[in-house]
């Protein structure tokens, strides 16, 4: 202790400082420090935290992105299959109206080439008993007027003609 008086520190006055130092630092570890670090360890954990959620909203992200790929590239073939579907659809719809529109054209034509050949039969028989009726006549006429050879001949050559 003659150390201490010596430098002129004065021992007491050491311990006295000693204990009020020690009595600061937990004072103000106790207030001052430890809230400061429960603040600052609260906010790391909380950068920390909010760090992690941004690489998991990142992965997510990237996740979602690729469904969201897969599930554009599905709907486009789904769209793809369908308007096939719809053309197939209207190709066969337009074979069948065609292959109906032929049956009606055939049919059409069936009964006008009937219609036809009666009207043909019609105006045959028509003229067939005009024609027998002007051979009646002639035949009369002729059988009223003289008959001699030359004219004879010359009303069969008119009839031939």
């Amino acid at each position: 202790m003659d150390i201490f008086t010596k430098l002129g520190i004065d021992w007491k006055l050491l311990i006295a400082q000693v204990i009020n130092f020690g009595i600061l630092f937990w004072i103000l570890r106790r207030y001052a420090y430890q809230p400061m670090f429960d603040f600052l360890e609260k906010r790391t954990t909380r950068i920390e935290q909010g760090l992690k959620d941004a690489e998991a909203a990142t992965v997510r992200l990237g996740e979602m992105e690729v469904k969201e790929k897969v599930v554009l590239t599905e709907a486009r073939a789904e769209a793809r299959n369908i308007i096939a579907s719809a053309e197939e659809s209207a190709k066969k719809r337009d074979t069948e109206r065609e292959k109906e529109t032929e049956t009606k054209v055939k049919r059409l034509l069936e009964e006008a080439a009937i219609k036809i050949r009666e009207e043909k039969d019609a105006i045959m028989t028509e003229a067939k008993q005009e024609i027998g009726e002007l051979v009646i006549i002639s035949v009369e006429k002729i059988l009223r007027e003289k008959v001699d050879v030359i004219k004879d001949k010359s009303l069969i050559e008119g009839m031939m003609k």
